[in-house]
């Protein structure tokens, strides 16, 4: 009995890639890698807040395109992390090093072996021939595919016996070349398959753990993750293929974190000269967006605000030989905005104090601040970089606001003096693809069929490109605020309000209320000797029923019982 040949279905993907990871001179061999999802996040900033967070998946596809038939010895793909840190003037105290490269990360897929994987699929998940169909993963002894080859060759003889159009031909001179093929690797023990033209695909998957490093781009430091694909090949002359693609993993906040909407607030006294009341809108914002600061600054003096600033350091600090050697950067400050007062005689954000005025009140102020985008210069030194929780490269950021006051000299009335109040605060900077369509859930699409294997544009180009559309914060929608309220410039009159009802005038006489002889306490003696009577003869109820309970010789003359005591009682109350 003869074994029917595998089927051919009609490919439904896996077009040949326009630009391989790697490829032979002469065209016979290519690899690419597609991953599932091209950005990977990684949730957490804390231990505690990542320790029993589920992993992140890495997923993908690895695809060998063979134009003509190929020997090859096997397949592997490989994913590594390194972290890196460079030292120009040499690892102290020797000096001798000025790399030290840590491996955070191996893992190995042998997809094929010569020596181990069965023939028809070549350990493929997915084998695509070059007349579009495709074959499915099957590990089948040598005996069957042998057998199978055997009547599936049977078969087309007879269909091409019977009359067939003439293009049957070239399809015949295929199939002979791949039964050639697949004789030529049953009877091969030279270490080699040969693999017929076609496209295979090999799936992978690994899960990534929260622990991790986030891929880092510093000045003097780095930490990368990326898949390398080899195909070994036979012969002295023929080198392996070898093709890599960098995998990117972004550090963002944990779900259950509340640095999203919490606003830093920051209320303070400035040597009783003034009362400010800042807020800023959260504790973390990625790169290229804004953040919402309002101030309300009281006068309690003749005291004046000149200029605001608002303003973001950052801090990047090295380590190696397990932390013994460290170098701290210098800190790198931004200007976000910027607002001064008007040229004149006062230059007074808080208006006009010199005039004796006794009306001066609180001044409000709401301000966006731009955070750079990822591309604002050209030079690699100049852009900003997100938080980071690796061992050996610490980047963090503070957001700093700076107020330019003064006030008048004690000595001389005639002059001012002059001070710069500065407030800082530690806050999260992370990366610009932390954005809302790329860490919430998306809208479900039945319809949807993009490919998300691309990698998508970096926000920051999307809003230069836009000025007046800025980089989505993490929430949805902006938290407002309005948290500092301004007074009602236009009160309703007081005559206006709902009077509540009218009380009776004058109050009811103590007597009108309490009309028993013996007042008020002695009422209350004589409730209280009543109640002692009705719960004597009530025990006294009670008692007479459980005695005839008790004396009941079963359970249904206890219920009978009980009855009859419950009306007696009842009839004698």
């Amino acid at each position: 009995m003869s074994i029917p040949s595998p089927t051919l279905a009609p490919a439904t993907g896996g077009s040949v890639p326009e630009k391989p990871l790697a490829a032979t001179n002469s065209g016979g061999l290519a690899i690419s890698i597609t991953l599932a999802e091209p950005l990977l996040f990684l949730q957490g900033f804390e231990r505690s807040e990542y320790a029993n967070r589920t992993p992140a998946m890495l997923r993908g596809t690895l695809q060998v395109h063979v134009a003509k038939p190929t020997k090859i010895k096997a397949i592997n793909l490989t994913f590594t992390g390194r972290g890196r840190t460079e030292w120009p003037e040499g690892i102290p105290p020797a000096k001798d090093d000025y790399v030290e490269e840590k491996e955070l990360i191996s893992h190995l897929w042998p997809f094929f072996n010569a020596q181990f994987t069965p023939d028809l699929s070549f350990g493929a998940d997915m084998v695509l021939d070059t007349r579009g169909g495709v074959y499915q993963s099957l590990a089948l002894s040598p005996a069957v595919i042998r057998e199978r080859e055997r009547s599936s060759s049977l078969g087309r003889r007879s269909l091409s016996a019977t009359g067939r159009r003439s293009g049957s031909r070239s399809r015949d001179s295929l199939d002979e070349k791949n039964e050639k093929i697949a004789a030529v690797n049953a009877s091969s023990n030279k270490g080699y398959k040969m693999f017929p033209p076609g496209e295979y695909s090999y799936n992978f998957e690994l899960p990534i753990d929260s622990s991790l490093p986030e891929t880092i781009e510093c000045h003097l430091g780095s930490v990368k993750y990326e898949l390398e694909a080899t195909i070994e090949r036979p012969g002295a002359f023929k080198s392996k293929l070898v093709g890599k693609k960098e995998v990117t993993l972004i550090r963002t906040l944990a779900e259950a974190s509340l640095e999203v909407g919490e606003p830093i607030v920051v209320a303070r006294t400035w040597e009783d000269q003034l009362h400010y009341d800042i807020v800023i809108g959260g504790k973390a914002f990625p790169i290229g967006s804004t953040v919402p600061v309002a101030f309300k600054l009281t006068p309690l003096a003749k005291v004046r605000c000149h200029r605001i600033r608002i303003m973001m350091t950052e801090n990047t600090e090295y380590f190696c030989r397990n932390k013994k050697v460290h170098r701290i950067e210098p800190v790198r400050k931004f200007l976000l905005y910027e607002h001064e007062a008007a040229t004149g005689a006062n230059e007074n954000l808080l208006g006009d104090l010199d005039d004796g005025s006794e009306t001066a009140g609180p001044i409000e102020f709401e301000f966006n601040a731009k955070i750079p985008g990822c591309n604002i210069a050209a030079r690699e030194i100049q852009k900003l970089h997100p938080d980071t929780t690796y061992t050996n490269i610490k980047v963090h950021h503070w957001i700093k606001i700076v107020l330019r006051l003064s006030k008048t000299d004690p000595n001389d009335s005639s002059k001012r003096r002059h001070f710069e109040v500065s407030i800082d605060s530690p806050f999260h900077l992370l990366s610009c693809r932390c954005t809302t369509a790329n860490v919430s859930l998306p809208a479900y699409n039945l319809f949807d069929r993009s490919s998300s294997s691309a990698l998508p544009p970096c926000p920051c180009v999307s809003s230069e490109a836009k000025p007046d559309q800025g980089v989505d914060h993490i929430n949805s929608q902006p938290r407002p605020m309005h948290l500092l309220r301004r007074p009602s410039l236009n009160p309703p009159p007081f005559d206006a309000d709902v009077s509540p009802p009218p009380l009776v005038t004058p109050p009811p006489g103590y007597d009108d209320i309490v009309a028993l002889d013996g007042g008020y306490f002695g009422s209350m003696n004589v409730t209280a000797h009543d109640d002692d009577d009705d719960d004597e003869d009530s025990d006294r109820d009670v008692s007479l029923g459980f005695s005839r309970m008790s004396l009941s010789p079963n359970r249904s003359d206890v219920s009978l019982s009980s009855r009859s005591s419950g009306s007696s009682s009842s009839g004698s109350a």
